[in-house]
């Protein structure tokens, strides 16, 4: 819901912009009006369809009765995502599912429950809301979010923005497709040293044993 405020906000803003830069272009030349008048016509089209796609996409419902169920809500997340976020780049699908697994011990660990953080992610500034793991080492905690999505989301924004995963971006970039191959650059978030084969074990097990939601 955040997020849907936030692009509404952004939306409803570049649509002021616009307003107030199409009288100045009147002003400085009638020549221009008609040009002015379908780009402007063009922006607003571009307003609707966000605003449209915004309102036909909910948050899901997230479930977790058993491994598949749980691979759903995760896609369904993604989906939700992509469809109502104007400024998230795509993650590496595979990757986003198996580690959502493997962090969240396929959505019944108690960070996951309790939390609705799927990917262990931390938070330093313990004003915030978190919760402690049962070492408690104090100096940070287990971020606590509203919905499972919003953990997915900042996920994805570490992805995209974080600088320990340059290794990873340059291989997306460079549209490296399989992603067995992305595992190795993951080393941050490895403080497991079976990590890598965990990880890559999952994905194996999404290609054979699960379906994996369409993202659309």
């Amino acid at each position: 819901m955040r997020e849907k405020i936030r692009t509404i906000f952004q939306t409803l803003m570049a649509v002021t912009v616009i307003l107030v830069f199409s009288g100045v272009y009147y002003t400085i030349s009638a020549e221009n009006e008609e040009a002015t008048a379908a780009k402007l016509e063009s922006e607003i089209e571009q307003v609707v369809e966000t605003l449209e796609a915004i309102t036909t996409h909910k948050l899901p419902d997230f479930e977790r009765a058993n491994n598949q169920t749980f691979i759903d809500s995760v896609g369904a997340c993604v989906n939700y995502i992509y469809n109502t976020t104007t400024d998230v780049t795509p993650v590496i699908y595979e990757v986003l599912l198996a580690q959502a697994a493997l962090e969240s011990g396929w959505g019944n660990s108690r960070f996951s429950l309790e939390g609705k953080n799927l990917f262990g992610i931390r938070t330093y500034d313990l004003r915030e809301p978190h919760m402690l793991p049962s070492n408690n080492p104090k100096k940070w905690g287990v971020k606590v979010y509203m919905h499972e999505c919003d953990s997915v989301q900042h996920y994805m924004d570490i992805l995209n923005n974080g600088s320990a995963y340059e290794k990873y971006r340059e291989l997306r970039d460079n549209g490296i497709e399989d992603s067995l191959l992305y595992v190795e650059t993951l080393d941050a978030y490895a403080a497991d040293k079976k990590y890598f084969p965990k990880l890559k074990s999952i994905i194996k097990k999404l290609r054979t044993e699960y379906d994996i939601p369409q993202l659309n």
